[in-house]
Formats: structure tokens, sequence, C-alpha cells
């Protein structure tokens, strides 16, 4: 029994010191393996932390920029009201000096069409009738008022030349100075009323240029 001993005892010992060995491999290549869990954990982390910082910087930058955008869209708005409202009153305010102008005018039209002098020295007498015809009148409403006449058909007065004479334009119109002038004078408002508001609305999307 001894002999057999003294024969298994080196053997037990050589297979208790590999599995001894075999232990602390695998001990070594646990840890080991711990510590690469460990630090690849760390970098996932570090890589996913850097992403999401990023991200968010991007979205943080298009959020700046697009409130930016909003803001000068809302300050551009804002001026081109005010601009807007400054051309209306100065508008409004055009027409109403307008308006003084021809009752100023109009107060004066029956002064300036019933009496008038020969000389300076002279004495104020009835101012003679003027004739204003027919076809004076037609001239001078068209004029102000003209009518698009479509391409091919002729005029009122090339019907007057190609055919009569237009006698009834030789008939008195019983127009007055003094209408004939009440008209000039707010036909004339008018006009100017027009190129005051064309003017603004030019300013407005020009702005000035």
């Amino acid at each position: 029994m001894k002999e057999t001993l003294k024969w298994f005892a080196p053997l037990l010992i050589a297979v208790v010191l590999i599995a001894a060995a075999l232990l602390f491999v695998e001990s070594i290549r646990q840890a080991g393996y711990d510590e690469g869990v460990v630090a690849g954990k760390a970098d996932g982390a570090e890589a996913y932390q850097k992403l999401k910082d990023e991200v968010e910087g991007e979205r943080l930058e298009h959020a700046n920029d697009a409130l930016a955008k909003a803001q000068a869209a809302a300050q551009s708005l804002l001026e081109q009201t005010k601009r807007g409202d400054a051309l209306a009153s100065q508008l409004t305010t055009t027409k109403q000096e307008l308006r003084r102008n021809t009752d100023k005018l109009t107060g004066e039209i029956n002064r300036v069409t019933t009496l008038y002098r020969r000389a300076v020295d002279a004495q104020p007498e009835p101012l003679p009738t003027a004739v204003f015809t027919t076809g004076f009148v037609r001239v001078w409403n068209e004029a102000n008022y003209p009518v698009a006449v479509p391409a091919g058909q002729p005029t009122s007065r090339a019907v007057a030349l190609a055919g009569s004479p237009g006698a009834a334009d030789d008939l008195d119109s019983g127009i007055t100075g003094a209408v004939l002038l009440t008209n000039h004078v707010r036909n004339s408002e008018k006009h100017a009323a027009c190129r005051a508001q064309l003017t603004s609305l030019i300013e407005y999307y020009t702005h000035g240029r």
C-alpha cells in the first residue's frame, strides 16, 4: 500500500499543481475580462455622452438660429408696419391739405368769374359772358376721363370727322366759367391725391430708393 502511494504521490501533486495553475490562469482571465467590460462600458458611456452633447449642441444651435430668424422677421414686420403707418398718416395729411386748398380756391371762384377790370386803376365791371360749346365740354371731359377704345373701333371724333361736320359740337353748352373752374379745381385735387398715393406706394415698396 505504501509502495502504491509512493508511486501515486508525485502524480497527485502534479495534478494539484496543474489544477492550481489552471485556477490561477482562469482567475487572471476573469479579472481581465471584468476589467475589459468595465473599461468598455466606460468608453461606451463616454462616447454616448459625447454624442449626446453634440446632438444637444446642434439642437440648441438650430433653436438659436430659428429664434434669431423669428426675432429678425418680427423686427422687420414691426419696422414695415411703422413705415406703413407713417406713410398712411402722411398721405392723410396731404389729402387734408389738398382739401383745404380746394375749399380755398372754390371760395374764390365767384369773385374771379363775375367781375374784371380793364386796367389796374379801372373800376370793376361785370365779366362778359363766355360761351363754351358742347364740343369744348366734350373735349374737356374726354381729356380728364379718357375712355379706352377697342382696336379697330373709331372714336367719336373720328366719326365726326369722317361723317357730319359735328354741328352739335358748335352749340352753346350752357357751361359758365364758374362751373368750368369748379370742375378744374376738383379734378386737380383728385389728381394730386392720386399722385400722393402713388408716391406713398413707391416709397413703401422701394424704401425710398
